[in-house]
């Protein structure tokens, strides 16, 4: 039987929606702020609750907001961020389709005198240091908090697998090292082995088959996301291992809190995609009207046990 770790949770209240969205008018006789987002794209679930959180930010906060989808294509992004420019806009928000365009970007920018704020994919410096500010999550943390939880579940002794969202995403490599910073502390914790799932669900599937078939002693998976934990916990019970191996995943996503309840998955870590649309709008607006903001905005996340999971299901409203 599965151990139940208890983690500390603090609620946040959001909805979710995703698209193109513009604010109009004017408030207390001043010129409205005019806010460009540069979305990385408009298909993936998960940054649909972030596009809402820059949305309803800019409802309450009375500004104009212009967000357009980046389609992961890094030349779209580059032609939607000199729209911005040439129109003038009081900022910009991007959440970057690769962050090595950052600098460039931020060339543009502030040849033009735009703050730019990027959200959820954290840059390194000197590129960090040059943003209005960051708005995201600590990926490290998540990870810490993956790994610290499988580790009290298996007592300190086992073997682990790891699996990868998309190489070289700051989330990938962030949480890897959060998972690695913890399981280096047990001698008889051992990973055994590391792939990539690209953070995607079939993919993570067949990689756990992959790694079931070569005969591998298996006792936890720690997935950078939890589409890559659902498609492991998926392999698993095909062949009726599930219930002989602990699982973690980030996210806390509809999908994920669902298997929790019915015992398939034994932690997940909430990133709060709404809080970073909202804080990285509510950022922009600052920066706008030229005040200090800090180098990195935090937004913390925070850890999901299968107790947990209804409070977290209503937070996406089911």
């Amino acid at each position: 039987m599965k151990k139940i770790v208890s983690l500390l949770i603090v609620l946040l209240v959001f909805g979710a929606s995703m698209g193109l969205w513009a604010n109009g008018g004017t408030e207390g006789g001043e010129k409205q702020l005019h806010i460009g987002v540069a979305a990385a794209n408009f298909d993936d679930k998960w940054m649909s609750y972030m596009h809402d959180g820059f949305r309803m930010a800019a409802e309450e906060l009375g500004v104009r907001l212009t967000m357009v989808d980046g389609k992961n294509d890094p030349a779209v992004q580059q032609s939607q961020i000199d729209t911005f420019i040439t129109q003038g806009v009081d900022a910009i928000v991007i959440v970057p389709v690769q962050i090595q365009t950052l600098g460039p970007i931020l060339d543009e920018t502030d040849g033009a005198g735009i703050p730019l704020v990027a959200v959820n994919r954290r840059p390194d410096e000197p590129v960090l240091s040059r943003l209005a500010t960051y708005v995201g999550s600590d990926e490290v943390f998540a990870g810490t908090v993956q790994g610290e939880a499988i580790a009290e579940m298996l007592g300190g002794k086992g073997d682990v697998v790891i699996i990868h969202g998309q190489l070289g995403h700051p989330a990938e490599q962030g949480r890897t090292q959060g998972n690695k910073n913890v399981f280096d502390k047990y001698p008889d914790i051992n990973v055994v082995q590391e792939g990539t799932s690209e953070w995607q669900r079939a993919k993570a599937l067949q990689l756990m088959e992959n790694w079931i078939q070569a005969g591998f002693n298996i006792d936890a998976v720690v997935g950078n996301n939890d589409e890559s934990a659902i498609g492991a916990a998926m392999a698993l019970e095909q062949v009726g291992m599930l219930d002989d191996v602990f699982i973690a995943g980030v996210d806390a996503t509809p999908d994920a809190l669902r298997f929790m309840k019915e015992g398939k998955i034994d932690v997940t870590v909430f990133q709060d995609a709404y809080g970073q649309g909202y804080s990285g709008l509510e950022a922009a607006i600052k920066a706008a009207k030229g005040e200090d903001l800090p180098k990195i905005t935090d937004v913390p996340y925070q850890p999901v046990t299968p107790d947990k999971a209804d409070e977290f299901l209503a937070l996406w409203g089911e």
